[in-house]
């Protein structure tokens, strides 16, 4: 189980270099596939609350393609109008049977995975402007360096604080949503999240000290990513959320804690690093 996981986790980050580095529409479309598929396996987690599927596909569909033609406001603008859209559908002829519940979850997959997935294609665009622009306002390496510093000081959180739990965890961090996370692991992940960040900068635009605070949101941001999604694969009575990755179960257990990094560290990059 351990070898075909790091094997898996190795040929997942030879792919994840190529994709991230050419970006492009093949970029785009393995973040639409990713999503979609991630949004069917939250939706079979969720199917006691019928949610409504093509809403849901509809919307996350909209959501990327906005992220990525656009921008990150755009993303939220079109989960918005999804909002709107299933009003429409489940009030007109008349509001259907438990429809506060069935609205609730259809539009949480949407905002979970579109904002996830959403604003790691705004943040490979990050200063290109619209793709219908006639113009971009800053050279393309920008996107590419500060998404691959983003995606693996997330994937470094997770290998680091795994093995740092399995070697030293004694202390668990929140037995109910996840018995096996420990705040060694914890300690440990937000130390190689902090270093491989760090290391990256040194071949990047980004300065020591602000790789050093975006690690750190990192590293705070993909913990909760993965306990997020512990939370509801413990509500669904269920071990992994999908076998679409060898070792590592469904995509949104190999994505989980991106979801929640991606979001984060694209507020801090605009909002409070200024890059």
């Amino acid at each position: 189980m351990l070898r075909t996981r790091v094997i898996s986790g190795v040929l997942l980050g030879l792919a994840a270099i190529i994709i991230i580095w050419y970006g492009g529409v093949l970029y785009l479309g393995l973040n639409l596939l990713l999503g979609l598929l991630a949004l069917n396996e939250f939706y079979r987690m969720q199917r006691a609350l019928r949610p409504i599927t093509l809403i849901g596909f509809v919307g996350l569909f909209g959501v990327l393609w906005a992220a990525w033609s656009w921008s990150a406001v755009a993303a939220i603008g079109m989960f918005a109008a999804t909002i709107l859209l299933a009003f429409a559908v489940t009030a007109f002829p008349a509001p259907r049977r438990d429809v506060t519940a069935r609205l609730a979850v259809t539009l949480l997959g949407v905002a979970y995975l579109g904002l996830g997935f959403g604003f790691l294609l705004a943040l490979r665009r990050y200063h290109e402007g619209s793709v219908f622009a006639l113009h971009t306002f800053h050279t393309l390496h920008e996107g590419r360096e500060l998404t691959l510093t983003v995606v693996f000081g997330t994937w470094a959180s997770d290998t680091v604080s795994y093995f740092a739990g399995r070697l030293f965890g004694a202390t668990p961090m929140v037995p109910r949503l996840s018995p096996h996370k420990t705040w060694e692991g914890f300690v440990g992940g937000v130390i190689g999240t902090l270093v491989v960040v760090e290391f990256i900068s040194l071949y990047t635009f980004v300065s020591p000290l602000k790789a050093l605070l975006l690690g750190a949101v990192i590293a705070v941001a993909a913990p909760l990513g993965d306990l997020f999604e512990s939370m509801l694969k413990r509500d669904a009575e269920i071990k992994d959320a999908g076998h679409f990755f060898p070792g590592h179960g469904g995509i949104l257990d190999r994505f989980d804690s991106l979801l929640f990094a991606s979001v984060a560290s694209y507020f801090v990059i605009t909002s409070a690093l200024h890059l």
